[in-house]
């Protein structure tokens, strides 16, 4: 009878997916190379992630939106380590999902965001998020200068250190 309940359990246990570390699902993309996707700037021109990544930069893809007040709040904080980091070796890439393009501008006027500003309109169901996982917002993903998922979801306060 224990030898049936101990087989049980380890059947059980081997049919649920275990879940990457802490239960993030964006960990499984650290160590891979980034994910390209198209989208559109502040003047409505296409552009794509490796305009950016992979270029002999570290780049921080931010993913956030104007209604977001959480992202809102994380904003200042990470203004303050974009300038402590400068531009010479870094990168910030906002990538908003929010749906309305002129809540989006507002916004990035409001909080005076200096780095690239990317928008796909389609919300929750934007090619961005769906590439990268993205499980809420705010969020982010760190890719190394080679162009591979260094790390996700790191503080402000961590960047520095991790990009220098």
């Amino acid at each position: 009878m224990m030898k049936k309940l101990l087989m049980m359990a380890i059947a059980l246990l081997m049919a649920f997916p275990v879940m990457a570390q802490d239960d993030d699902p964006m960990q499984v993309l650290v160590g891979k190379r980034f994910i390209d996707v198209q989208l559109q700037d502040v003047k409505g021109q296409s552009c794509k992630l490796s305009d950016y990544a992979g270029k002999g930069k570290w780049v921080l893809i931010d993913f956030w939106a104007s209604w977001c007040k959480y992202c809102r709040a994380e904003m200042p904080d990470l203004k303050r380590a974009y300038k402590k980091i400068g531009t010479d070796n870094f990168e910030v890439v906002g990538i908003s999902i929010d749906e309305e393009t002129s809540d989006w501008k507002d916004a990035i006027k409001e909080l005076g965001l200096p780095w690239k500003q990317l928008v796909d309109t389609k919300g929750w169901k934007s090619k961005a998020i769906t590439a990268y996982k993205v499980p809420g917002i705010p969020v982010n993903v760190l890719i190394d200068p080679s162009g591979k998922i260094a790390a996700c979801n790191v503080t402000a306060d961590q960047l520095p250190d991790m990009v220098d």
